[in-house]
């Protein structure tokens, strides 16, 4: 392998262009497909121990047959601000805005989601390219040389 920074880079590229875009779509796919109906009874924040440095809220919520329900939101599901005790939600499937006390808001978050997957994507198209994928053939037909010339 004649060239470890070009390998090196397009591996990076390639790894990190595709967290972004798996990411962004995982994040855009699970609130579209997303379905829910509740009221914000209480709140409380729950620490990792033993440094209480990493906290995470919960929201005991009333569903619409009256159960009670332990509810933690996944990272940009809802603005918190839009999280406050008594408010009714409703999310219904296949799309990007809920209901909030009778009142449709959108998707704080679709838009830096869609462009972190746009991201994604163009750095996939760079990857491409700039020669990612002669750069990882090169090195993986290099590598099979050195394993098995050896035998």
């Amino acid at each position: 392998m004649e060239n470890v920074l070009r390998f090196v880079f397009t591996t990076l590229l390639l790894v990190w262009s595709s967290v972004a875009f798996s990411t962004g779509l995982w994040s855009i796919g699970a609130t579209y497909f997303y379905t829910g109906r509740f009221t914000i009874e209480s709140h409380h924040d729950v620490c990792e121990q033993p440094l209480n440095n990493r906290c995470v809220a919960h929201y005991e919520v009333r569903r619409p047959d009256g159960e009670l329900d332990d509810f933690v939101p996944f990272i940009y599901q809802f603005d918190p601000s839009y999280l406050v005790e008594g408010w009714t939600f409703a999310k219904n499937r296949w799309g990007f805005s809920y209901e909030i006390n009778g009142a449709q808001k959108p998707w704080p978050y679709l838009w830096s989601r869609v462009e972190w997957t746009l991201l994604g994507i163009g750095g996939l198209s760079v990857w491409y390219f700039v020669g990612g994928p002669g750069a990882l053939k090169g090195w993986l037909r290099d590598f099979r040389r050195q394993v098995f010339s050896k035998a």
